[in-house]
């Protein structure tokens, strides 16, 4: 530890501490104080908290920076000095489920914004957090098994001939690898379906390559598609590998449907950092937008109405794990023309209808698409909708061009939401 350096620094002009005095103003011993400086115990969290009080620094400053790197979750929470139940407690959620956090990484099923709790309590960054769960010996172990029930499945179904139907529910490898990840078996068969199914296109485009390699008459044909077999053969083999951690990091950081929802159409208004904002009453329920993780949706009041917008990790997760939620709830509306895996065609912006302003702000507002269309279908059987985003503010749609104009009638109390992040 960092303590001796910690009680010879001279702190507002106070002479530094003896290691007796220290143990004094803390309620141990000078033997104690001394153990903890030279490495041959470490203070409980209690007991830290009281160390860094009386020295005027930040309980992590105590402990062995050197290593922070490679700390877990465990490490990370005493050196905010906390007691696990501290954080079972803050969190709300049962000493099982966080002793399973942080043993072996898994995140609670239905904790959207568990992660970004977890960080909050313990004063860090999420990638910070993220990095320490990546540290948890069990996680390595679970990837290396999850690799082994997955080549297993690869060989047993990608080559199967017939109609693609995925993993059997009742196959003994897919049910260990639900209780790897610690989700329900249906979760991981749909998600695993979808992965194995890509797999799948990739061994059909390396076969017909086979055939012309080894069949055709030409010489030229068959030397590309020898060079072709040997890159779908990489392709495939580096697929394989990265579905462990692609399967981790998705379950990791997995939303319900109705925040997935929410994502999806703020995706499809182009709400991003620097870009237009949209109202969270046509997103979802006000539950539904309390539960959205702050790393992934910045939340703001202009005036009285509540709006969003995906921050830059936002919209990365939508971009990522967009197939995989596809395979997971394949009733929900998927983000529009957005390119997957070897698809690189680009995604249109909203044209001008979709937009409005508030008077007196910089900020550009958008009509999410799905919500635009259902009204503008409303809006040409009328001459005029109207469509209340906020107590005072009202969006009007006219039935020839459907735009979007703005009318506002707030109050003078309205302006104390300004700039409010929308809780």
């Amino acid at each position: 530890m960092l303590l001796r350096t910690a009680r010879h620094v001279d702190r507002t002009g106070q002479k530094p501490l003896t290691a007796g005095e220290l143990a004094q103003l803390v309620g141990t011993t000078k033997a104690q104080i001394l153990a903890y400086e030279n490495g041959h115990q470490v203070p409980d969290p209690p007991r830290l908290r009281d160390l860094a009080e009386v020295l005027g620094v930040h309980p992590r400053s105590l402990m062995n920076r050197e290593r922070e790197p490679l700390w877990t979750v465990a490490d990370l929470r005493r050196a905010s000095a906390l007691r696990a139940q501290d954080l079972v407690d803050s969190l709300g959620i049962s000493p099982k489920s966080y002793r399973r956090f942080e043993r072996e990484g898994i995140v609670p099923g239905r904790r959207p914004r568990f992660l970004d709790d977890v960080s909050l309590e313990l004063g860090v960054r999420l990638a910070v957090l993220e990095r320490a769960i990546d540290n948890v010996p069990q996680v390595s172990v679970r990837r290396a098994q999850a690799k082994v029930l997955i080549e297993r499945m690869v060989e047993r179904y990608v080559d199967q001939p017939g109609m693609w139907k995925g993993p059997a529910a009742e196959d003994h490898d897919l049910l260990e690898l639900a209780n790897l990840y610690g989700r329900p078996p249906q979760r991981t068969r749909r998600v695993l379906t979808h992965e194995l199914g890509e797999l799948r296109q990739i061994m059909v485009r390396l076969k017909r390559e086979q055939v012309i390699a080894e069949y055709d008459r030409d010489p030229n044909r068959q030397q590309q598609a020898y060079s072709a077999v040997e890159r779908w053969s990489y392709i495939q083999a580096r697929e394989v590998a990265s579905i462990p951690r692609r399967l981790e990091d998705f379950h990791r950081a997995a939303q319900p449907s109705d925040t997935w929802q929410v994502l999806v159409d703020l995706h499809d208004a182009s709400c991003r950092p620097e870009g237009p904002w949209a109202p969270s009453i046509l997103l979802g329920r006000e539950g539904t937008m309390q539960l959205l993780p702050s790393s992934l949706v910045r939340q703001q009041f202009f005036t009285d109405m509540p709006a969003a917008q995906l921050t830059t990790a936002g919209l990365k997760h939508v971009q990522r794990f967009r197939e995989l939620y596809a395979a997971l709830y394949p009733g929900i509306r998927r983000p529009r023309n957005t390119p997957g895996r070897g698809n690189a065609a680009p995604r249109p912006m909203p044209t001008a209808d979709f937009f409005f302003a508030i008077r007196g702000r910089p900020e550009r507002f958008v009509l999410p698409p799905f919500y635009f269309d259902k009204l503008s279908r409303k809006a040409a059987r009328r001459e005029e909708l109207e469509l209340r985003v906020s107590p005072t503010l009202t969006v009007k749609l006219g039935p020839a061009r459907p735009s979007a104009t703005f009318e506002q009638e707030p109050s003078p109390s309205d302006d104390d939401h300004e700039g409010h992040p929308a809780q």
